[in-house]
């Protein structure tokens, strides 16, 4: 049965083939019935005759008489369409003038020895009349001398068991049209809409709607379906809760770890410049010691004093680069750490900030032998979450060093802004590893992670997606293929703040 129908229309269905088979039966068995009383009547009717006419023909043995007791019959019975007697050689007598003299068919006398009549039916004769055709043994002192042959017309009783047949049939479709009506009412008010209800319950529970317990309020068997709904969808909730807060408190401590990390790189990347700067100081401080020491003996020259302004001119340059270094290096990671941890909405140069995130990613990417390209307008200016922007550059950055490149591997990663119609396009893209379409689909699923032994918690690119998504208010997805790289496409609507 094809599984588009539904569960009532397959009860109905079947209910109505049950009744069909079962009303065939009915009619087969009444009419096989019927059929075998009319045959016993014709039975009954030639036994009466052969009775008849063997008597009259003991008596007189005279064949005229027996010609006469054929004509009376037709004559007095309009269903007897013609009576002849069979001698073991001709036909005796017959209803049928043109009958008498041929020569009788052959084995017929003999097979009436057996003392049972023979019915014969003939549905489909020339003239289309349904007839049946008897035939008894004619007996002298009980020896069979001869056959008698009874043609009758069965049309009043073929019209009879008709008329009995199609009454069956009406009746039996009347009472399956009313059981279908009644069994469709009450399946409908029964099962189908307890389920129906369920049924909505479940896609409520699907759309995140308010649910509403259902009432047990059907039979027994559907309340405890429902009962067992309201259970599950009871626990479901529970567990969808805790999975919330379990969820929350595994992206708080993803994100603090990261700016762990942040402030760790950071501290060693400032080291740098500050510990240049101090070198250098302390190279001028000693240079200052020597200088005075030689004004103060009266053994300075010219070329004293040129050396020294020449030393504090050169030391004065590198302390001032450096510290510039190191300024910048602590803004930008300052405006990215503020941003992370306050989560609050302001206008900021998309471009600029993109960049900002990359100078506080340098402590890892020195560590590679890759290469960030940031292009695009210098003025795109986006209103929303700095900080959701920041985690999104970083987490992305982060998978392609962890998952798309190997260690001696030299890759090219691209971050492409564009703007048009109201909102703006991030494009980032690698030519690392790429993933099969199985991982790309199921890339922004929570815990979902190719790196579980590495440490990974799968949360990565969930995060990544739930900034895109609620923090920006766009929309994110990813194209990919098995050693062609990996691109992600984020469409974030540009707001007036």
């Amino acid at each position: 049965m094809p599984r588009k129908l539904s569960l009532q229309s397959k009860i109905l269905i079947l209910v109505s083939i049950s009744t069909l088979l079962a009303m065939a039966a009915i009619v087969g068995f009444d009419s096989y019935n019927l059929q075998r009383s009319v045959e016993e009547t014709y039975v009954g009717q030639l036994d009466g005759m052969t009775t008849a006419i063997n008597g009259r023909y003991e008596e007189s043995h005279s064949i005229e008489d027996v010609q006469q007791i054929f004509d009376y019959i037709q004559y007095k019975t309009p269903n007897v369409l013609r009576l002849t007697l069979y001698g073991e050689q001709e036909v005796l007598a017959s209803t049928d003038r043109g009958l008498v003299g041929r020569p009788s068919p052959p084995n017929l006398v003999s097979r009436l020895k057996q003392g049972e009549s023979l019915i014969t039916h003939l549905r489909r004769d020339k003239d289309g009349i349904p007839k049946v055709r008897l035939e008894a043994p004619l007996k002298e002192d009980g020896v069979t001398i001869g056959a008698i042959e009874l043609l009758l017309d069965t049309s009043d009783n073929v019209a009879l068991i008709r008329d009995r047949v199609l009454f069956i049939v009406a009746v039996g479709l009347t009472a399956t049209v009313v059981l279908l009506l009644a069994l469709s009412f009450i399946i409908r008010k029964l099962l189908i809409r307890p389920l129906l209800k369920i049924r909505a319950a479940a896609v409520s529970v699907r759309e995140g709607s308010p649910y509403k317990e259902l009432p047990l309020d059907s039979s027994q068997e559907i309340n405890e379906v429902a009962a067992a709904f309201n259970d599950m969808v009871g626990n479901l909730e529970k567990r969808y809760a805790e999975l919330q807060r379990a969820q929350k408190q595994l992206v708080e401590s993803e994100k603090m770890v990261a700016l762990g990390s942040l402030v760790a790189g950071v501290s060693h990347e400032i080291n740098t410049p500050v510990g240049i700067g101090v070198t250098a100081s302390s190279y001028l401080d000693e240079k200052s010691k020597e200088f005075a020491a030689l004004y103060q003996d009266n053994k300075m020259k010219r070329s004293d004093l040129e050396d020294y302004l020449r030393t504090v001119r050169e030391t004065s340059g590198m302390i001032q680069t450096n510290l510039l270094r190191a300024s910048e290096l602590i803004r930008s990671f300052k405006q990215v750490a503020v941003d992370r941890s306050s989560q609050s909405d302001r206008r900021f140069k998309v471009k600029e900030y993109v960049q900002d995130v990359l100078v506080s990613l340098q402590p890892k990417l020195k560590k590679t032998r890759h290469r960030v390209e940031v292009s695009g307008p210098e003025g795109v200016e986006l209103y929303g979450d700095p900080g959701a922007l920041s985690q999104i550059v970083t987490n992305l950055i982060m998978n392609s060093l962890i998952h798309a490149y190997g260690p001696e591997d030299a890759g090219t990663i691209a971050i492409e802004l564009t703007q048009g119609d109201g909102r703006l396009t991030l494009r980032y893209s690698d030519d690392g590893k790429g993933m099969s379409a199985d991982v790309a689909e199921q890339i922004f699923n929570p815990f979902f992670t190719t790196n579980r032994s590495g440490g990974g918690t799968g949360l990565g690119m969930n995060i990544v997606y739930n900034l895109a998504t609620q923090s920006l208010g766009g929309a994110i997805r990813c194209e990919s293929e098995p050693g062609r790289g990996t691109t992600f496409w984020i469409d974030i609507p540009i707001r007036e703040g």
